[in-house]
């Protein structure tokens, strides 16, 4: 499973879980957390969610890859999905990307990355 949101990052970390699948002629779950629709500036990150979705499952099926793309509308945070979306599929291993952040940083924002590494049910693979 990759978490992916169409940032260049996690264009990176799909690109390395597509190797992963095919080395392991596994199936690709890319997952984004889209969340709860409520506004207008939701309806676009919404949309452009959807469409990095729609180019990461074409790039999966270029690479012959066999992949079940999914869009969470869950209110939870990212993390929480992408760990409640492990849990649900059985998933063996998450590929998230990883921003390097400064400590001023990590104590002001919460890490997605950390929440899924540390409450993952599998292992997690980090690409920077």
């Amino acid at each position: 499973m990759v978490g992916y949101d169409g940032s260049e990052l996690s264009q990176r970390a799909l690109a390395v879980a597509q190797k992963r699948a095919k080395a392991c002629n596994a199936q690709l779950h890319v997952f984004t957390a889209g969340g709860d629709v409520q506004s207008n500036g939701d309806k676009v990150k919404n949309t452009r969610l959807q469409t990095g979705l729609k180019d990461a499952g074409m790039m999966c099926t270029a690479c012959g890859i066999e992949c079940q793309m999914e869009m969470s509308d869950s209110k939870l945070s990212a993390a929480e999905d992408i760990i409640r979306y492990a849990s649900e599929n059985d998933i063996e291993e998450i590929v998230i990307g990883l921003r390097r952040r400064s400590n001023i940083g990590k104590l002001l924002f919460s890490s997605t990355s950390r929440e899924v590494l540390l409450s993952a049910p599998c292992p997690v693979l980090t690409v920077k």
